[in-house]
């Protein structure tokens, strides 16, 4: 890769060295890698902006130590719906910057990981929308409300399918909860019979 040695002006084609480093990401050590060029001129050791990011890689290894959602999770999830950064973040009564950071890699607070899973299952967009309905414009505003209450009714039919196929035939009450696991496979299932394009809301 072409580099250039800002401390003696050396530029040649250097090759990124690799070597492990621990980052303490609020208060616990993780391992990472971190890249760097070294200048073979003057010894000058500095990093580039298009290589591995360290930092990057310990914020998405506390993500997945805490169960907390990556960017690009929280970026197609919003954009599956035709939302923009600006729609959610009224929604989610954020500031405008939050969201923007956290899909481009910056670590989210606990509350604000848990409001975000919240804001995923359907119904609860369904009444965020509803709450906060000058949030989005008219018509895609119509068109997320049918689309989220159909799909909590086809949500309904599929826990009472998985219920007649695998659960004894025996209906879910609400004393019989879907297990994590279960509940996953039913809203991969409903997300292939009901897909969301994002031209459905251009």
């Amino acid at each position: 890769m072409q580099e250039f040695c800002f401390n003696c002006d050396y530029e040649k084609e250097l090759q990124p060295k690799r070597e492990p480093v621990t980052i303490t990401v609020r208060g616990e050590p993780i391992s990472a890698t971190k890249e760097f060029y070294q200048c073979p001129n003057c010894g000058h050791a500095f990093t580039s902006s298009l290589g591995h990011d360290a930092l990057d890689e310990a914020y998405r290894e506390y993500r997945r130590r805490h169960g907390m959602l990556q960017p690009e999770e929280i970026r197609n999830w919003r954009t599956q719906y035709g939302l923009t950064q600006s729609e959610l973040s009224t929604l989610l009564g954020w500031l405008d910057p939050s969201l923007s950071k956290y899909e481009n890699g910056a670590l989210q607070e606990e509350t604000q990981d848990t409001l975000l899973k919240f804001a995923m299952e359907p119904i609860n967009l369904l009444q965020l929308i509803k709450r906060k309905p000058e949030a989005v414009a008219l018509d895609k505003r119509a068109r997320l409300i049918e689309q989220l209450s159909s799909n909590q009714s086809l949500a309904k039919h599929l826990e009472y399918l998985y219920a007649a196929y695998w659960g004894n035939g025996t209906a879910i009450s609400s004393e019989k909860k879907l297990d994590f696991e279960k509940k996953d496979f039913l809203i991969k299932q409903l997300q292939i019979l009901r897909p969301i394009s994002n031209s459905q809301f251009a």
